[in-house]
This record gives structure tokens, sequence and C-alpha cells, in this order.
């Protein structure tokens, strides 16, 4: 396995051994490169800063549900260390054609793609697919490349290196829908006047374990883990929309500019309803979004004529382009869900960047058209759009709102944070900036007591998952003993689910430094006062836990 480094001002790609034994893959293998190579003091888009891709320590092999894939640098939007994961077909390949990690500097005259394959690897003119949206840039590169490669793209959103711009990566349908999301990954990778990225896997085969039959052994028994996990049935039958509902029932359902914890008019956006519109139009629920998806928790939209829309409409993005905006309407959030990943953009940060127009009176709540308009703003790069695609605390600096949900920059997720206290612990201290996926705590929502502790373990567990490559549906980051044999059993390496946990410390104590370096101390684990003021109906809840608890996560 190897380490391919890119230097993109000289154009040159040199493949080196990457040590076998050094454990590390995904968001690890950001901290690790980050920790080695990258600079804490260094503008997050100059040449000399870094771009990093990364699949799991899984990768490529038979491991279910490791299809998973991290990018990742010193973010735009928070200024500290960040690291955005996505599923899609990349990573698998990159496993196969045995790509441990992918390190860009520098920075290109012209537009670039990277092609790898089975031969190695080279940067070539992007040629016409510059200024494209995703979709058609994407079968430009097909019929360039062949039709059976797998994509890592950035939209416009990317090349105009805006803060809020992700990293899109090919489904199984070919499409790019499958978006490293927070953080300004695309603006990372625009930095370096790298436009995509080709794979394509033609001569290569499924990774070979070091020791075949424990590793056969080891897979079988995570996937009828995962098989029999009490959550995946329904995530496979309703989809991450599924919260829509049991967020509001218990009152975390962001709405109105995060003023409300639940949505009166939730009925038009749930899961019943999105089925139903699938039903009656030819979309579909249960798809796998990577090679090896058991839970197929990954719906694809068709609109009224039947045509299809957007794939991977997920619970955030219902949230935070609906109910936190004031809308009930599925196809209007469908619509923007494509826009933003036309152009490359996150839609949980656009969620809450419209969602303060709001006390500008610039956005009325539930005018979808002026939602979609603002969204087309970004994407032609208007003075309003490129502030819009700054993120929602540049966008609140600006039109002097004091009001900003967010933590280190980044917008705060579609969990409330009032009303799950131990989640928002995790928003105010991750490394990451407020992230849903970086330790999830939905155990005694209300009360501030033991939070502290529980987002803690959650984000040991969680930080190691995300080097794994699995997908955190997987629901098994709780019984480390089978990751663990995977990972042994195909690195032939003494590995155990003591291991598991201390990589997820050892992460998070290189996040956690190279933030400091960066300029960015323990005063910054905070959620915005006005959560510990104003309560969120209809709970009422205020966030309570003490910030003395909150200082002493980090002792471990």
């Amino acid at each position: 396995m190897s380490l391919l480094k890119v230097n993109m001002t000289e154009k040159k790609v040199v493949r080196q051994p990457f040590p076998k034994q050094t454990i590390v893959g995904g968001r690890a293998m950001i901290d690790h490169l980050m920790t080695q190579y990258g600079s804490p003091t260094e503008h997050p888009l100059s040449p000399e800063a870094l771009f990093v891709v990364a699949p799991g320590l899984l990768a490529g092999s038979g491991a279910p549900q490791s299809g998973r894939i991290s990018f990742g640098g010193k973010s735009p939007l928070t200024g500290g260390i960040k690291e955005a994961n996505a599923g899609g077909t990349a990573a698998h390949l990159l496993g196969r054609l045995g790509i441990r990690a992918v390190m860009v500097q520098g920075h290109a005259d012209a537009w670039q793609v990277l092609k790898i394959d089975s031969k190695g690897a080279v940067l070539e003119p992007a040629g016409e697919i510059v200024g494209m949206k995703n979709y058609a840039a994407c079968e430009k590169l097909r019929k360039r490349f062949g039709e059976k490669v797998s994509i890592i793209i950035i939209g416009p959103a990317g090349e105009m290196k805006m803060a809020n711009s992700t990293v899109a990566v090919t489904d199984p349908e070919d499409r790019p829908a499958r978006h490293a999301g927070r953080g300004g990954v695309g603006a990372m990778m625009g930095a370096k006047g790298l436009k995509a990225i080709v794979l394509d896997g033609a001569g290569t085969s499924v990774r070979k374990a070091a020791d075949e039959d424990a590793f056969k052994k080891a897979a079988r028994e995570a996937a009828e883990a995962i098989k029999n996990g009490p959550s995946t049935p329904v995530m496979h039958k309703l989809g991450t929309n599924v919260c829509i509902d049991a967020d509001g029932d218990r009152g975390s359902l962001p709405s109105y500019n995060h003023r409300h914890g639940s949505f009166e008019k939730r009925k038009g956006l749930c899961s019943n309803t999105m089925i139903a519109l699938n039903n009656a139009r030819g979309g579909s629920m249960g798809n796998a979004c990577m090679p090896g998806c058991i839970v197929k928790c990954s719906p694809i939209f068709h609109d009224a004529d039947g045509n299809h829309l957007t794939s991977a409409l997920e619970y955030e993005t219902v949230a935070m382009l609906g109910a936190n905006l004031g809308i009930d309407n599925l196809d209007a959030v469908a619509r923007m869900d494509r826009q933003c990943d036309e152009l490359g953009l996150d839609t949980i940060e656009v969620g809450c960047t419209i969602g303060v127009l709001n006390d500008a009176g610039l956005f009325e709540f539930g005018d979808y058209r002026k939602a979609e308009a603002y969204i087309d703003e970004i994407g032609q790069g208007t003075p309003m759009g490129r502030i819009l695609g700054s993120g929602v605390t540049h966008t609140a600096k600006v039109f002097g709102i004091d009001r900003i949900p967010a933590v280190k920059g980044q917008g705060i997720p579609a969990h409330s944070a009032r009303s799950l206290k131990g989640w928002a612990v995790t928003y105010a201290t991750s490394p990451q900036g407020a992230d849903h996926t970086a330790g999830v705590v939905e155990e005694d929502p209300l009360s501030p007591v033991g939070q502290v502790e529980r987002s803690r373990n959650q984000q040991i567990l969680t930080a190691a998952l995300d080097a794994t490559g699995l997908c955190m549906f997987t629901f098994i980051e709780k019984r480390p003993e089978l990751i663990a044999a995977m990972i042994a059993a195909l690195y032939g390496v003494k590995w155990t689910a003591d291991d598991f946990r201390e990589l997820g410390k050892e992460m998070l104590r290189q996040e956690r430094a190279f933030n400091l370096k960066a300029g960015i101390g323990p005063e910054a684990d905070r959620l915005p006062d006005w959560m510990r003021r104003d309560p969120l109906s209809p709970t009422n809840a205020v966030f309570d836990v003490p910030q003395e608890e909150i200082d002493r996560l980090f002792n471990f």
C-alpha cells in the first residue's frame, strides 16, 4: 500500500510505500499527515496547505459497510483541522489500487484532473469541465476516461473556493450525489487547482488479507451484527429521514432558524410522504450508496414527471432546507438538494445561512422560491452569493446578526442542541466544529447530568470508526472487538478493541493539538450564549451543562 504525493505546482506525482504497521486511515490518516507535514499557521487556501484524500483502513476489502472516504486539511470555515467523509465508489477503488492516501500540495496554474489506475497516476488538463456543474462534468469525464470509472469532483462553489463547498463522489449509479460536506473541503481541493480525481479499477481485485480465513470470519460476524441490529430495518425502510418524526416528537427538530424544536407542518417532509411520492413516481427507498453496503438507507427521489431529481435525500438536508426554513414542500427541498449537489454545497450550512437572513429581513420563512434563488446566486458567484457561500458565521457578520447558530464557525446541524444535551456537548467540543456525526448522544436528552462523559466516550469511538471507512450506520462502534478483528486479520498485526479506543483518543489529541497551534483554544468549546438563555419550544429546554464540566472533556 502506498502514499501518493501530488505536487500541483510542479505537476508531479510520486508514489511511496506507506508503513504497514502504521494503522491509520480515513480521518486518522488526515490527522497523521497534518501532524507530520501540515502547518497550523498556513492559510487554508495557500499553496503550502495540504489537501488529503484518504480511504479507510478497510477500503477495498470484503468488509461490510467499509466504503466511506475522507477528505481534509485545514478548514477555511473553522480555521482548524477538518475531515469530512462520504460514501460512493471511490474508497473501494483506492483500496483496490493500493492507495492508502493522496496528499496534495501546491497550486496548478491551470485546472487539472488526477487520473489514477493500475499503471500509475498522472495529472492532465481539466479542459472543458471547468465551470461545469457536477452532473454534466461527470458525464464528460466518463466519455473521456470510460464508463466504469469512479469520480471525485468539486463543483463551481469549490472552484470559487467558497468556505461552504463540498467534494462530491459518484455513487453506484454514477451520480455525483455523495458529498463530503462540512468545513469547506471543496475549497481546499479547489485551491490546489484540482477539479477532479478519476479512478479506474480495471485489472484490480479485492484486497487480500494477511490472514484470509480470519478476515472472512471477522467480516461475517460484523455483517451479521449489522444485519441484526435493531436500527437496520428501520433505516433501510424509511431512510435517515425517519428522524423528521423522531426529532419532531422529542422537540429536537430545528425549525424557523433554530427558534423551535418542532415543526407543525412536518407531515409534508416526513418519510411516509417521501415513500408515497416515490411509489407514485418510480423513485425508491433502500438503496446502497457504496459497495458492500448492508443497511441501504439511501432514497432515490423522482420529480413529478417521474425523472430522477436527487439521491440521498437525507434527514439533515430535509430538516435544514425544510423545517429550519419553515418550508414543508418536499419537492422544493429535493430541488434545493439537487442544486447543492450540482454546485458542491453543504446543505446543512446552506440551511443555517439562509435561516439567519430572516433576522435581517431578507428571507420570509416558507418562501422556497426565494431560498432556491439564493442558492442560484451562490452558483453564479454574485456578491450576495459569495457572502452566502462563505457560511452562516460570515453571513451573520456581514448583516450584523448577533444570533448565530454555529460553533467554531460551522453551522449547527439538525438535532437541536438544547433538547439533546449530550449531542450539544459534542457540538461544543469537537475539534471538527459543530458536527452531528462527531459523537451521537441520545441518552437522557433533557438532563445535563453525565453528558460530558457520554460525549467523550462517543467522540472517541466515532473518531476511531472514521478511521476504518465504516459507515456510522454500521451501529457496531460499541462492539470494537468486531472491528479490531477485521483490521488485525487484514493487516496481519495484533490489534484489539483497546487499540481501537486508543486510536480514537490519539486522533482527538492530534486534532486538539493542531487547533491549539492554529489559535483555536479551549475558549472555543462553547455553544452560543443564547442557547443557554433562550428556551426551545416545546420542551422549553436551555443548554445547561456546566461549562466547567465541558472544559474537562479532553482529560484523557
